[in-house]
C-alpha cells in the first residue's frame, strides 16, 4: 500500500543527500560557467590550434556517458598517478569538465549574437580587445544565453544522480539505500523524483523571473 509516513525516519539522510544534490550542482555549473565562457572565448577568437584543442576537449565529454567519466575520475586517474582523491572531488572535478563542454556552445553562441557594429563602435572609441570583451560582449553575452543556461542546468542536476556509482551519498544514491533497506522501492523512488522535481520546477520559475528582468529588448522573448 502507497504511503510516506515510513520516510519520517529517514528524513536527515534524505536532507543531507539533497544538500550534496545541491552542492555538486552548485559545483558543476560554476566550474562548467568558468571553463565554457573561457572555451567559448578561445573557440571564437583564438587561432586555428586553439580551436582544434577546444573541439577535441568538448567532443569528448559531450561524446562520452557521463557515467564513464565519473569512473575515469574516480578509479582511471587515481591508478595512473597513484594519487587517491574523494569520490566527492572526483564526482565534482568530472561534473566541471562536463558541463563546461556543454555550456561552451551556449556561451558560444551568445557571443555571436552580440551585434558586431557594437565591436566597431568600441572599437573607434579606443577601446582595447580586452576592454570590449569587459564591457561589451561578455555582459550582453551572460544575458543572452540564460534560457539556454537553464537547460545545463535542468539536465546536470539531474546528471548528479549517476554519482551514486562511485559511492556519492547524493539524493538519489540515499533513496537507493533507504529502498534496500525498507523493501519499498516504489514509495521510495516516487518520494526522491517528486523531490527533484519540485526543486527543478521551482528553480525554473526563478531563472524565468530573472531573465525577464535581465532580457535585452529585441534579442527575444522570455523563456
Amino acid at each position: 500500500m502507497l504511503g510516506f509516513g515510513y520516510l519520517s525516519y529517514w528524513t536527515r539522510f534524505i536532507v543531507e543527500g539533497f544538500i550534496v544534490t545541491l552542492e555538486m550542482t552548485a559545483l558543476g555549473l560554476s566550474g562548467g560557467f568558468i571553463i565554457g565562457s573561457l572555451l567559448a572565448l578561445g573557440d571564437v577568437y583564438g587561432g586555428k590550434l586553439t580551436r582544434i584543442l577546444i573541439n577535441t576537449y568538448v567532443e569528448f565529454f559531450r561524446g562520452s556517458p557521463l557515467i564513464i567519466q565519473l569512473l575515469l575520475f574516480y578509479y582511471g586517474i587515481p591508478a595512473l598517478t597513484n594519487y587517491r582523491w574523494s569520490a566527492f572531488t572526483a564526482g565534482a572535478l568530472a561534473l566541471m569538465l562536463n558541463s563546461g563542454a556543454y555550456q561552451k556552445g551556449y556561451l558560444k553562441g551568445a557571443i555571436e549574437a552580440v551585434p558586431k557594429d557594437q565591436l566597431l563602435a568600441a572599437k573607434s572609441l579606443g577601446l582595447s580587445f580586452r576592454q570590449t570583451l569587459a564591457y561589451i560582449v561578455l555582459p550582453q553575452a551572460y544575458r543572452i544565453v540564460i534560457p539556454a543556461w537553464t537547460n545545463e542546468f535542468v539536465s546536470l542536476g539531474k546528471s548528479t544522480a549517476a554519482l551514486l556509482i562511485i559511492g556519492v551519498r547524493e539524493l538519489t544514491s540515499v533513496g537507493q539505500t533507504i529502498s534496500s533497506l525498507t523493501f519499498r522501492p516504489f514509495d521510495t523512488y516516487l518520494a526522491i523524483a517528486v523531490i527533484y522535481f519540485v526543486w527543478i520546477y521551482l528553480s525554473l520559475k526563478l531563472t524565468e523571473y530573472v531573465y525577464d528582468r535581465l532580457k535585452i529588448p529585441g534579442l527575444g522573448e522570455s523563456i
